[in-house]
């Protein structure tokens, strides 16, 4: 399991894209493009929701035929953008969030190329 944790600024986005490439090119090198997608996405949404001094959390998890990566952050909002869910629900196969008072996740699971 990987891990990393943002402040909420505009550059966390770009920051989360390259450390989830460079994950996936060294765990599941077909999902590189895809993982750079997802992370990127669901940072920037995260960005948006989060509040000045508190930090964003990701998290790559290698599975037995992917990779699944998530996002944390403070604000237990479960909205997010159409255009951040289009481009997760296309280079996905599932993808979700959950909310609470603990914060909100964005989850999504990019599978090996069959």
């Amino acid at each position: 399991m990987y891990t990393t944790s943002l402040p909420p600024s505009p550059d966390s986005p770009g920051v989360a894209a390259a450390w989830a490439r460079g994950i996936a090119a060294a765990e599941r090198p077909a999902r590189a493009d895809e993982a750079e997608q997802v992370a990127r996405a669901l940072v920037d949404q995260a960005v948006q929701r989060t509040p000045a001094g508190a930090q964003i959390h990701a998290t790559i998890t290698v599975t037995g035929d992917g990779l699944m990566i998530e996002v944390r952050d403070p604000s237990g909002v479960q909205t997010s953008d159409g255009a951040a869910w289009a481009v997760v629900s296309g280079v996905t196969s599932s993808y979700g969030t959950s909310g609470g008072p603990e914060g909100h996740t964005a989850w999504a699971e990019l599978r090996a190329a069959s």
